[in-house]
């Protein structure tokens, strides 16, 4: 899937106040509300937030929200049904924004502009309900479009899948 060569599987785990602070990003809510929530710093948000990032070897918060869920580190949300099917551009969009590419990697891979790249993830964004590109990954993993198959991040970085047991 990517020209980068593939990295190796990443294997650090979050601490738990990062976890806390990931899990309240995938739950879409804003730096400033976790912030309250959390009485800490916005800039502490941003700084362990891209710690989370280095550790797990994605760019990016929808890459660490998925990251985490793939990795099990956070509790993967309850499955929900959508009331339409979704098209394959709408999947293939929602695992760009998982795998942490950006706007010009998607456009590159999708063979469209960027502009068309950033309009068809606030389409898909608003029809779910989304409020932002991690609360999108939740939905993603929710409505069953995103599973732990899609490993592979646009860092090159092949996440570590925990054995069933």
């Amino acid at each position: 899937m990517s020209a980068r060569p593939a990295r190796p599987p990443a294997t650090l785990p979050l601490t738990p106040a990062q976890l806390r602070i990931t899990q309240s990003v995938a739950d879409g809510e804003s730096t400033d509300a976790i912030a309250t929530k959390l009485s800490i710093t916005v800039g502490t948000i941003n700084v362990q937030l891209k710690h989370c990032g280095q550790k797990l070897g994605v760019s990016g918060r929808a890459a660490v929200v998925h990251a985490c869920f793939v990795t099990e580190q956070l509790r993967r949300p309850e499955t929900a049904a959508f009331p339409e099917a979704f098209s394959a551009a709408e999947v293939k969009t929602w695992r760009m924004v998982a795998i942490g590419a950006t706007s010009q990697e998607f456009a590159d891979r999708a063979c469209i502009s960027r502009d068309s790249a950033v309009r068809r993830v606030r389409a898909l964004r608003a029809r779910v309900a989304a409020q932002n590109d991690p609360h999108l990954v939740t939905l993603g993993w929710s409505y069953q479009v995103l599973d732990e198959s899609l490993s592979e991040m646009a860092s090159g970085t092949v996440l570590r899948v925990p054995a069933r047991r």
